[in-house]
């Protein structure tokens, strides 16, 4: 399918910016890198705080990419331009299939790419080249959302809590919007009359560190601890616990932005040359002690950063950890007496979030809105986010 060019019917920018409503795609791989997940979704013209979501679709990352992406920070630049390739021609097969068989064809794609490598504030680099996208599906695709963030001085992440203002806030009370992506991440999201910014920042693992483990446990049996049996079974250590949530990188004040080069394979190979251990017990109470670390440094971070004034109602928990049930019952347990509510819902599909995210941020692109939030990132002035590319 990847050698050749389906006759969609060319929609040019400005006559997409012209149409209200909007059918728009939206695309993420996130830093677990075990897949990708697809919407497609109807969106009004101007500032996009609504959508309809019309199809929908998630597929696994082929193991060859997988594999060819696991060397973070160590790609030549031949390997690094052929999985730039091989990812937008995976993107551009995945979103083809979800719009053959919904029937839904998008007049605008978002695609974040897959992140290889992020370092805080200076370098962001996302792959999975967006023309295959746009002469696939012969639309326009905004992509390479970080980096006028990064120009303007800001870290280029996290991007998700101007898209849950848009979508979350409320008079009266605010919102904590936590991702439990790979990485958990938390939006601060006041009442709508306060007058007070969006607050954002990354807290600390989310699933990456559980992933890694259930995998190495298992012998890549599992690709992660299914509904948290593992960790159910095991015994938190709690001296290792507390030597973990002392790690400096959770303690820097935001703008906060963390990913697999501060958690991900060499993290968990230093956690297991440590602890090693030696069978199915000690494997059952490494993912119940990981496990408390993703809540607790989450916990820590709502005690610490959150101001009083924000006067949050609830938390709406979003990303795959949702459907770890040990892990959001432990969540529940960590901040209580704080309402935790699955975004399902509200209306906003929480496995979803991201990609609808990213759809959103796209038609926002196209609007000419700025999306860029210089108190969450550290950037000098709000910035539009993305780049267009047509066919």
């Amino acid at each position: 399918m990847s050698g050749t060019v389906p006759a969609f019917p060319p929609r040019r920018l400005a006559e997409v910016r012209a149409r209200d409503p909007r059918i728009v795609a939206g695309l993420m791989t996130g830093t677990s890198m075990d897949g990708l997940d697809l919407v497609i979704l109807r969106v009004p013209a101007g500032v996009p705080r609504r959508f309809e979501l019309l199809a929908q679709a998630s597929e696994p990352m082929p193991a060859a990419l997988r594999a060819a992406l696991a060397p973070q920070g160590a790609l030549s630049l031949a390997e690094a331009c052929r999985l730039d390739r091989a990812l937008g021609l995976w993107f551009a097969d995945a979103l083809e299939r979800l719009v053959r068989a919904s029937g839904h064809l998008p007049d605008l794609v978002g695609s974040h790419g897959q992140t290889v490598f992020h370092e805080h504030g200076v370098i962001t680099c996302q792959l999975g080249e967006p023309a295959f996208l746009a002469e696939r599906l012969g639309c326009p695709v905004v992509s390479d959302f970080r980096r006028n963030d990064v120009a303007a001085g800001g870290c280029g992440a996290p991007l998700v809590p101007v898209v849950d203002r848009w979508l979350l806030e409320r008079p009266g009370e605010g919102v904590l919007a936590l991702n439990l992506g790979g990485i958990a991440n938390l939006s601060v999201v006041p009442p709508a009359e306060s007058g007070l910014p969006v607050l954002g920042f990354d807290c600390g693992p989310g699933n990456m560190i559980l992933d890694e483990l259930a995998r190495r446990a298992t012998g890549g049996r599992l690709a992660c601890d299914r509904d948290g049996r593992m960790a159910v079974a095991g015994r938190v250590d709690r001296t290792l616990l507390e030597d973990l949530l002392a790690d400096p990188r959770l303690h820097r004040e935001p703008p906060l932005s963390l990913g697999r080069e501060q958690f991900g394979a060499g993290f968990v190979d230093a956690l297991l040359h440590r602890v090693r251990p030696a069978d199915e017990r000690a494997w059952c109470d490494l993912l119940a002690t990981a496990t408390a670390f993703t809540v607790e440094a989450v916990a820590r971070a709502i005690a610490r950063r959150v101001p009083a004034a924000y006067r949050p109602a609830l938390l709406v928990a979003s990303g795959g950890g949702v459907y770890n049930p040990e892990l959001l019952r432990r969540l529940a347990e960590a901040v209580a007496p704080l309402p935790v509510v699955p975004s399902d819902a509200l209306g906003l599909p929480a496995g979803l979030k991201e990609p609808i995210a990213f759809a959103l941020l796209a038609a926002a692109r196209i609007e000419g809105i700025p999306a860029g939030l210089p108190e969450v990132t550290g950037a000098a002035r709000s910035v539009l986010l993305g780049k267009i590319t047509e066919n």
